[in-house]
């Protein structure tokens, strides 16, 4: 009895577990000229379209163990992966000494 109890809590914990891991939305068309994907989870967003040359445009999203909503827009081309959001860390600004010695250098330009 303990033995089939002890499957049934682990099944029963197993099926909670993995429903939230159940796509609420998913769509997966690929073609010729491109594709287009995005799923659903309770939490968590992701879509994307791409073309036939490799280019893609989508973003994902989800929520923070903390309860913040992040969400990242991006492009992938030629030129790389540029993503975009209020989350993603940017550089601190240049020093103020550091742009006048950089202007200095480019109005006085070494003497061949």
């Amino acid at each position: 009895m303990f033995k089939f109890l002890l499957i049934a809590v682990t099944a029963l914990v197993a099926i909670v577990a993995a429903d939230e891991l159940v796509a609420q939305t998913y769509l997966n068309d690929v073609r010729a000229d491109g594709f287009e994907n995005n799923w659903q989870l309770e939490h968590s967003r992701q879509a994307a379209k791409g073309d036939a040359n490799g280019n893609m445009i989508g973003f994902y999203e989800y929520d923070t163990p903390e309860g913040e909503h992040v969400r990242v827009h991006y492009t992938a081309d030629e030129n790389g992966y540029h993503p975009e959001s209020e989350w993603l860390p940017t550089p601190p600004p240049i020093p103020a000494h550091v742009l006048r010695a950089m202007e200095y250098i480019r109005t006085h330009p070494p003497k061949p």
